[in-house]
């Protein structure tokens, strides 16, 4: 006789949730390590990759100033995670916001 296999359907999404968190949680850890070289080294410590929400990135920005600089430079930011993700992450826009940053 077979065995019955069948799980709650609460413990199979529980499943997927995790499985999916851990694959967002590794694509913004490939961009947070790649974002000093990326970004340049002074922009970088007022501005930090928080979040990757379907095909948006969304980075927090310290001050107004740097909001406002930050505005010119996301398409530039775009093509430069696109090349360095190696097409993997289609990342297509960049959403500024200010808050925290480490």
């Amino acid at each position: 006789m077979k065995k019955d296999s069948t799980q709650p359907i609460a413990t199979v999404l529980q499943n997927v949730v995790e499985q999916l968190s851990r694959v967002r949680e590794s694509e913004i850890g490939k961009i947070i390590s790649a974002w000093p070289a990326l970004a340049g080294k002074e922009f970088a410590e007022h501005a930090q990759p928080v979040a990757l929400r379907k095909k948006t990135l969304v980075i927090n920005v310290d001050q107004s100033a740097w909001l406002y600089q930050a505005n010119f430079q996301k398409s530039k930011l775009i093509q430069a995670l696109q090349k360095k993700l190696g097409g993997k992450q289609k990342i297509q826009a960049i959403q500024f916001r200010i808050g925290k940053v480490r």
